[in-house]
């Protein structure tokens, strides 16, 4: 129990703006627990923006929601997705997508991205039942970084020297299976089993064919930006789906 929370700890400390510790680079033990800090952060920001809505209109508890996912990762996963942006979609060769990443710079693509990006984040936000946010964000946020760790079970990581190098580890499997099951009582109790085991299903399988993506376009491996890539990218589409799917009246 103390080394999963010392790990719980060292991942909020490095995945988010809070100050509980040293901003080290995680081990594959804080890597693991990245799921749960997605919970946190996506149950802070929709607690939020309920309390905002019982005091304003709907687009300023909308724009707490969408500012707070940002603000309480430190941006660290958004600043992934615009440096891939960059990188992965430049026709260039894999050794200077490499160097793209690197580049404290934003270009078109990343601009261009983030447009797209935020405007169905945004909508999903606003589509969604703000008594529900709390729980939505919750289990968007938890199962994005879930989905997402699973590449480090199948792909190498492309920077030996990289401060993130605990992607080139393994995390735990047991606490990823876990992981994975709280999950889905998670999103059954907000949908329903058959919703549940397919929205669960489709994120690991678009994690792991964006992560081949991914890898194919940086010369064979991943980077800590395209682990943000890939969270970022697979929130704000399990915000939209869960938009989409009709949910269970609330209790």
């Amino acid at each position: 129990m103390k080394r999963a929370l010392d790990a719980f700890v060292r991942a909020l400390a490095y995945f988010t703006i809070l100050p509980v510790g040293a901003r080290d680079a995680p081990d594959a033990g804080a890597l693991a627990a990245l799921p749960l800090v997605g919970a946190l952060a996506g149950a802070t920001a929709g607690t939020a923006a309920w309390g905002v809505s019982l005091l304003a209109p709907r687009p300023l508890a909308v724009a707490a929601a969408f500012g707070l996912s940002i603000l309480l990762t430190g941006a660290i996963h958004l600043d992934g997705f615009l440096d891939s942006c960059d990188a992965l979609f430049a026709s260039v060769a894999p050794e200077r997508r490499l160097e793209i990443l690197k580049d404290p710079r934003h270009g078109t693509f990343a601009v261009s991205g983030f447009a797209v990006l935020a405007v169905f984040w945004l909508a999903a936000l606003w589509s969604a039942p703000i008594a529900r946010l709390p729980a939505t964000l919750a289990c968007a946020g938890a199962l994005a970084r879930w989905a997402a760790v699973l590449n480090a079970f199948f792909v190498p990581y492309a920077r030996a020297a990289a401060l993130t190098r605990a992607f080139e580890n393994k995390p735990p499997q047991l606490a990823i299976v876990l992981e994975g099951i709280g999950l889905l009582a998670a999103a059954a109790w907000l949908w329903s089993i058959p919703i549940a085991c397919a929205l669960v299903a489709a994120a690991a399988l678009g994690a792991l064919l964006g992560g081949r993506f991914a890898s194919r376009r940086l010369g064979g491996g991943l980077t800590g930006d395209a682990y943000g890539f890939l969270v970022t990218t697979l929130e704000v589409l399990i915000l939209v789906a869960a938009c989409l799917l009709p949910m269970k009246p609330a209790v």
